[in-house]
């Protein structure tokens, strides 16, 4: 989800502010640029994605590639209006620039307001811009990030990914918000804050701020990106896009969410310090960390100010990595995802499970393999004797096997044999 998801902020003391995620996207295998693209606004898709003379852009790697080989233009936007239109934007996309030909005039910018149009002309200051990021780069230090009116300056110069989290406030008044880390920030009226985060690390301190280019009564609606002629060769890629709107209140004030391995099991524990109207908590599994599926739910206390403690435990847990999110649903049906924890399983590559059925002389086997293939079944009463051998073909992620097997009652032991490894579990006939 890569993952870096912030819909839903960790709070200390304060009650989170923001209400759900109003725009996502996500970049993945070499999926053409028309998937990602709807021109009348539809929901999590760009309204516009375009390229000029020299400018490739491609999904490529699992991100939004543009690669500059000459003079032209380049550029993304999702001018649809956001819904509200929100008051307080807090923006997130990571961001990586290689391929860095020279040092030249910098080009690269993306704005936050209301009135752009689907093309590469760049936005006009005056009427349609709030806030704007400016982004240099030089063949030799990489690039770093200002933004006009900004009394910090610029960033340091960056050579690897960046995870952007951007906070812009256009209330009429000072906001507190939560900061990547969860730590609680106060932000003032027509200003924003700006985060650049290691991937994974999630920081507490903005690393740049600024003031807005026009006052709170232009709308922050609409993003453009534009990349532009003039500027030297490079190559941008972006991913893992997500916009808030940080206007209201959540109806949970989450405080902690943590998973951690537990044998063979992964243990979810999270603790809430006021609710209201909350129906229930989908609990969320990825292995990847881009799709997440749901594996359970558990319900909520509804409202109450009260601190409540929730736990789940997966007992099927996925081998390596998995990544758990939790998606609280109120009354209404609305939905605010939390943001994603990852824990090391310790399941192995092929993990199964043994079930003895005396009526019917059989036994179940539940198995999870990580890759399709071959397998071999053998299972050994208490003696060592084989009792049985099966050759099985595993399709990929978790499948239910039934097998005959014959002999004496007690304890018997099943050796499960793939092409990279040997698994064994006990069980009573």
């Amino acid at each position: 989800m890569k993952k870096l998801l912030l819909s839903l902020f960790l709070t200390t003391g304060i009650a989170a502010t923001g209400f759900g995620q109003i725009f996502s996207q996500n970049f993945t295998g070499t999926t053409t640029l028309s998937d990602y693209i709807n021109s009348s606004g539809e929901a999590n898709k760009f309204t516009a994605i375009g390229s000029g003379t020299n400018n490739i852009a491609t999904i490529n790697s699992g991100a939004l590639r543009f690669t500059k080989t000459g003079s032209g233009t380049a550029h993304f936007s999702r001018n649809a209006s956001f819904p509200g239109p929100p008051t307080v934007l807090k923006i997130s996309f990571s961001i990586e620039i290689t391929n860095i030909a020279a040092s030249g005039t910098t080009q690269a910018q993306l704005y936050v307001g209301t009135g752009f149009a689907n093309t590469s002309g760049a936005p006009t200051l005056a009427s349609t811009t709030h806030s704007r990021l400016v982004f240099g780069f030089d063949a030799t230090n990489g690039f770093n990030i200002s933004g006009p009116n900004a009394p910090t300056g610029s960033t340091p110069f960056y050579n690897t990914k960046k995870i952007i989290t951007w906070v812009i406030n256009n209330t009429g008044a000072s906001i507190e918000y939560q900061a990547p880390d969860g730590t609680a920030k106060t932000l003032a009226n027509d200003r924003w804050d700006l985060y650049a985060d290691n991937v994974g690390s999630p920081s507490s301190t903005p690393i740049l701020d600024g003031l807005g280019v026009q006052s709170d009564a232009l709308n922050i609606e609409q993003i453009f990106f534009r990349y532009d002629t003039g500027s030297q060769n490079a190559t941008f890629s972006f991913d893992d896009f997500l916009i808030n709107d940080q206007t209201t209140v959540l109806p949970v004030d989450l405080t902690s969410f943590t998973a951690k391995a537990n044998l063979q099991n992964i243990d979810l524990t999270w603790s809430t310090a006021s609710e209201k109207d909350n129906s229930h908590f989908e609990i969320l599994r990825s292995g990847d960390g881009k799709t997440f599926s749901k594996i359970g739910e558990v319900r909520g206390a509804g409202t109450t100010d009260v601190a409540q403690n929730y736990s789940f435990v997966d007992k099927d847990a996925l081998p390596g990595v998995n990544y758990y999110q939790l998606n609280q649903i109120d009354y209404n049906g609305n939905p605010t995802l939390s943001k994603i924890e990852a824990v090391k399983s310790n399941v192995a590559a092929t993990n199964f499970k043994v079930v003895a059925n005396k009526q019917d002389g059989n036994i179940k086997l539940t198995i999870f393999a990580a890759n399709e293939g071959k397998a071999t079944l053998k299972i050994y009463d208490l003696n060592g004797r084989k009792v049985t051998e099966r050759e099985l073909h595993l399709s990929k992620g978790y499948a239910n096997v039934s097998v005959p097997i014959s002999g004496a009652n007690g304890l018997h032991i099943a050796s499960l044999t793939t092409a990279t490894e040997t698994v064994t579990e006990k069980f009573i006939q």
